[in-house]
């Protein structure tokens, strides 16, 4: 298959010229897609399946390989077709397919379809690119419109779940940097090597992480620069340009905040720097039984339960390690396993594992509080019971961030990144799911498996990971106990 500038490609230009010399001129396997990004691609082609169904005359373009996809393309518009579904254009080395292309009075509208309910500067900058492939090629391009979710849409009225805006206005604004991105990207191909471009945190991992970032940080020690906590770009950025890569050659007058300052010099001492005596401060607060919790939660693009929006969160599984004060830990759990509105089910099984004393620990706080105060407004009869729980939260990733730094946390204090440090002999390797971000992912693809063995796998999985990520804030509370305690006695 030809090795077009396709629209990703040309996004991803616009973002890092290196990237694009990668894909273009190697043939390297790159990283599998992981679940989350399979979900997300997923999503997508289930909104635009839905969108298609607003236009019952469009045709569908449905080859897959471009020089077939352009034969149909120019054979439906020779046939006066005046709606087609991934209508696809070749200009020299660019392809692009356009999502929906109707034609009106004026010409031909392209409309792209994105499993959003806000437009973003990328959805422009494709639209800029298909419209100027298409006015290239003689085709009068009449508007350029996106057609994006409606965050007032509620199941099960769907009706409404679509609004389209016209952005011809700000497409036609940045028309003219089409052509100039092209004939940039075209000298850059052209050379022997890779541009030598600076890497950054934002820049290699989002909206997800680079394929080509091993290659392009293989020369940067694990603790540099940028993984000073909470560093932007821009800073860590100028740094290197200067040749500042290194923790050890951090100018003298770079403004650090107090616990950037503890990183730092946790890493240059080689040495944890720990505040026994806050740890202890903050354990006291604790109170028996102490609920070690986690759940995990869905965010659909389109809605299934009465009286959801798009992307409106629920809970779909939970774990729960009860510590009591003689250090017994018992595990409770739930996770929902058919296609019906977890929430109540799930709900009435929290209330009967989360008593009515007791601290509440969580791992970063504000995901669990969202989740337990949408609940409450969901089921008003439960509200003095969560708020309850809300109330007795206890957040054990502030005592991390506070009160205990070490050089191999790398700057991070999520959970991942603590764990193997504090309790080494618990680990995420061996689990089927290893992040939060694809645990949705499975979950959805537990439901709708036709497998029965398939089905109990995924189930499995599920909970593995959840229950892992709970122990591990047992286990992570007996360390700081145990600092505490040698605090004491000191």
């Amino acid at each position: 298959m030809p090795n077009y500038i396709t629209t990703s490609k040309y996004l991803n230009g616009i973002r890092c010229f290196k990237r694009l010399w990668y894909e273009v001129n190697t043939s390297e396997d790159t990283e599998s897609t992981s679940l989350s990004q399979q979900q997300n691609f997923d999503r997508h082609e289930e909104v635009k399946t839905l969108a298609h169904k607003q236009f019952p005359e469009g045709l569908h373009i449905d080859s897959e390989h471009p020089d077939f996809a352009l034969k149909q393309t120019e054979m439906a518009i020779s046939n006066g077709e005046t709606c087609l579904f991934e209508a696809a254009f070749r200009l020299n080395e660019v392809f692009v397919r356009c999502d929906i292309l109707q034609k009106d009075t004026n010409g031909w509208r392209i409309i792209q379809v994105h499993a959003s309910k806000r437009a973003k500067q990328e959805y422009y900058d494709r639209l800029a690119l298909q419209k100027h492939v298409l006015v290239e090629k003689g085709i009068t391009v009449s508007a350029t419109q996106l057609m994006l979710l409606n965050g007032a849409s509620v199941y099960p009225n769907l009706s409404n779940l679509f609004v389209i805006e016209d952005v011809t206005d700000r497409v036609n604004l940045i028309q003219n940097n089409v052509l100039y991105d092209l004939r940039t990207f075209k000298m850059i191909l052209g050379r022997e090597n890779a541009p030598n471009i600076m890497i950054g945190k934002n820049l290699c991992n989002k909206p997800h992480e680079c394929p080509f970032k091993a290659r392009c940080w293989a020369a940067i020690p694990k603790n540099s620069v940028f993984t000073i906590p909470r560093i932007k770009d821009p800073e860590a950025i100028s740094l290197a340009e200067n040749g500042t890569i290194r923790l050890a050659d951090l100018p003298t007058d770079f403004r650090l905040t107090p616990a950037q300052d503890a990183y730092v010099s946790s890493v240059l001492n080689n040495e944890p720097i720990i505040d026994r005596a806050a740890i202890q401060r903050e354990l006291a607060y604790l109170q028996y039984p102490i609920h070690f919790f986690d759940f995990e939660a869905d965010r659909p693009a389109i809605p299934r339960f009465n009286g959801f929006t798009p992307y409106q969160e629920f809970p779909f599984q939970y774990s729960c390690h009860v510590f009591q004060s003689n250090g017994e830990v018992t595990h409770h759990e739930y996770l929902h396993t058919d296609l019906t509105d977890p929430r109540l089910p799930l709900l009435r099984s929290l209330i009967n594992h989360i008593s009515e004393e007791g601290s509440v620990v969580v791992y970063n706080a504000a995901f669990e509080r969202r989740i337990l105060r949408t609940l409450a407004e969901s089921f008003p009869e439960y509200a003095p019971t969560l708020q309850s729980i809300i109330d007795r939260l206890w957040d054990q990733m502030v005592i991390l961030r506070k009160h205990y730094e070490h050089p191999e946390f790398c700057g991070s204090k999520s959970l991942k990144a603590v764990l193997p440090v504090l309790v080494p002999e618990l680990s995420y390797n061996h689990l089927s799911i290893q992040e939060g971000a694809d645990a949705p992912a499975a979950w959805n693809l537990m439901l709708n498996t036709t497998s029965e063995t398939e089905k109990n796998e995924m189930i499995e999985h599920l909970r593995e990971y959840c229950k892992m990520d709970t122990l591990a804030m047992v286990e992570i509370h007996r360390v700081l106990q145990e600092e505490s305690t040698h605090n004491a006695a000191e």
